[in-house]
Formats: C-alpha cells, sequence, structure tokens
C-alpha cells in the first residue's frame, strides 16, 4: 500500500525539539507537514496497513523497540535530496539506521520506502519544493538557530486516516517495560 493513501501506517521518531525552529515551515512547505504529521525521523514506511495492525504486531513492535536504549543526536546541518527535500542530518545517525535495521530484521516484507532506496539516510524533512530560492530562504531562516538538541525516546506508528492526515496510533518507548 502507497504511503499517500488512507490507512496507509509509518514508524518514526518525532523530533518535537524541532517545533520552534522548523515547525512552522514544515507545515506550510512540506507534503507530509501540510497532512497533519510533525517533523520526525521515519523509520520504516509504508509499514503494515492499519487494517492489519493488531496486537501481535504492536507486541512485536513493543518487544523490538523495548531493547533500544534512548539516545541523543543533534540537528546541526542542511542537505538535500535532488527530488528537492531540504532536511536535517541527525548527528550522530547510526542509532537510526540500528533502529531501521532491526524493524526490517522483524518485519522484512516492510522495506523502508517500499524498498526504493538502497541506503537508509536519517533525515528530518524540513521542507520541499521545486523552488530553489525558496529552500534557500528556509535554510537561511534556521541556520542560525542550529544545532537543534534532540532526545529519542520512543518510536510511533502513525496512521493516514480517510481524511488523508496523519494521526498518532501508538507509541513505543524505548528501553521501557511499559
Amino acid at each position: 500500500m502507497p504511503w499517500d493513501e488512507p490507512g496507509s501506517t509509518a514508524v518514526v521518531v518525532m523530533a518535537p525539539e524541532t517545533a520552534a525552529v522548523i515547525g512552522s515551515f514544515y507545515r506550510q512547505h512540506s507534503a507530509a507537514g501540510r497532512d497533519g504529521m510533525t517533523p520526525h525521523v521515519t523509520l520504516v514506511v509504508p509499514f503494515v496497513p492499519a487494517a492489519g495492525i493488531h496486537e501481535d504486531i504492536e507486541n512485536r513492535l513493543r518487544a523490538l523497540f523495548r531493547r533500544i536504549e534512548g539516545f541523543d543526536y543533534d540537528l546541526r546541518r542542511f542537505e538535500y535530496f535532488e527530488s528537492g527535500v531540504l532536511w536535517l542530518a541527525p548527528e550522530p545517525p547510526r542509532p537510526f539506521v540500528d533502529l531501521v535495521s532491526a524493524i526490517v530484521e522483524e518485519f522484512p516484507e516492510y522495506p523502508p520506502y517500499d524498498g526504493m532506496h538502497e541506503e537508509v539516510i536519517p533525515h528530518v524533512t524540513v521542507a520541499d519544493s521545486s523552488d530553489q530560492g525558496l529552500l534557500e530562504q528556509i535554510r537561511s531562516a534556521v541556520e542560525p538557530r542550529l544545532p537543534i538538541r534532540c532526545r529519542a525516546e520512543e518510536a510511533m506508528l502513525v496512521v493516514r486516516g480517510s481524511d488523508l492526515r496523519w494521526r498518532p496510533r501508538s507509541p513505543f518507548r524505548f528501553g521501557s517495560l511499559e
């Protein structure tokens, strides 16, 4: 199931520390932001369709994330994807790559981005646009406010509703016995 349809899901790490710095740009200038998402690092999208999410799936995710310890990361530099995405690179990236690997090991039928990319590149999207000038303006406005110090303490299963808006469904605390 493509991730732009009702009932699609994703597993992400929210980045609430970024809201004051990039939140308004993200909401205005990214497709996911316009669809109700908040800044985050995507781990896996698309994931199990919402209709297939049941207790066993959530228990498997819970068990997987219990083995992960929370970690700190910084967002201190911008990058671009050729598709017109301006993003911030989490440093260090390795904990996110390891999270993606753990999810794919547990759910091999759901590779990140449907397997479209060979390399996992953790990122926090700031904006997506074909207007390079706009992206440069956003970068210039945000850069003086970097770095943004963040802490990853949980993963979140998010679901795209029938109105095509993303909503949190289930949080999974890292290292937690919930």
